[in-house]
């Protein structure tokens, strides 16, 4: 496989899947795929991408949450941990649960949308990222 193709940018959406239990978050994701990238590994790269530097608006019972690592200049500022750790098997999806059963694939053109509801370990994500030193401590102040 290329660089360029391994490293693509991930496309998708990301918003609230309901109410989750603490210490979780809860996303639904859609993702628009190739067919050979189909499956759960690529919703919770998308999950945890998302919760990280996107963050997602509230509504339907959910409450607005800000992106973990404050924004996307993080990714870019520490892009010698997120690009491998957003690569395939590169350890982000160890953070991610697909809830059995909400996985949908609808074929669009050449290219697939993939849906799905993924639990996200919102703690532990925080708590290994703040010890490797990519995002803030929640009481270090600003």
């Amino acid at each position: 496989m290329e660089a360029k193709e391994k490293d693509k940018p991930l496309i998708y959406e990301v918003s609230c899947g309901g109410s989750a239990n603490q210490g979780f978050y809860l996303v639904k994701v859609k993702a628009v795929v190739d067919k050979k990238e189909i499956g759960d590994n690529i919703l919770k790269r998308c999950a945890i991408h998302g919760v990280l530097f996107r963050g997602y608006s509230g509504g339907g019972g959910c409450i607005s949450q800000p992106p973990m690592a404050g924004s996307a200049m993080v990714e870019q500022q520490y892009s010698d941990f997120f690009i491998p750790f957003f690569r395939k098997g590169g350890g982000c999806e160890a953070y991610a649960t697909l809830i059995e059963g909400s996985m949908q694939v609808v074929r669009q053109g050449k290219q697939y949308i993939v849906t799905g509801i993924i639990s996200v370990s919102k703690e532990q994500l925080r708590k290994d990222l703040e010890a490797a030193g990519v995002v803030k401590r929640l009481n270090s102040g600003f």
